[in-house]
């Protein structure tokens, strides 16, 4: 079951369960669905996001150098999480809230 992404200031973003999954969980807002951000909590959830991107993506490099043979690379989550990025600035920016279901 998808996960979508909602605000009044941006486009809905859906994205596939663990996708979206892994998202909450990297926002450390909770997995909970439905949910929602407060205005008032997205410099945090931005911040959290970001952060864990970056240890995922250093580890990824880490693991890719092991794994030179590998031919077919998956979408990594750096990719995907750019829409939901634009969505949580742009409330961030707006005052709006963020939710989920």
């Amino acid at each position: 079951m998808p996960i979508t992404f909602t605000t009044k200031s941006y486009a809905d973003i859906t994205m596939l369960n663990d996708t979206g999954a892994a998202m909450l969980e990297m926002m450390d807002f909770g997995n909970l669905i439905p949910g929602a951000i407060a205005a008032t909590d997205l410099h945090q959830a931005l911040r959290n996001l970001q952060k864990n991107l970056a240890d995922e993506s250093e580890k990824k490099d880490q693991d890719k150098d092991e794994d030179d043979d590998q031919q077919q690379l998956p979408v990594s989550l750096t990719i995907r999480v750019l829409p939901l990025l634009e969505l949580l600035k742009s409330a961030k920016k707006n005052g709006n809230n963020v939710s989920w279901r």
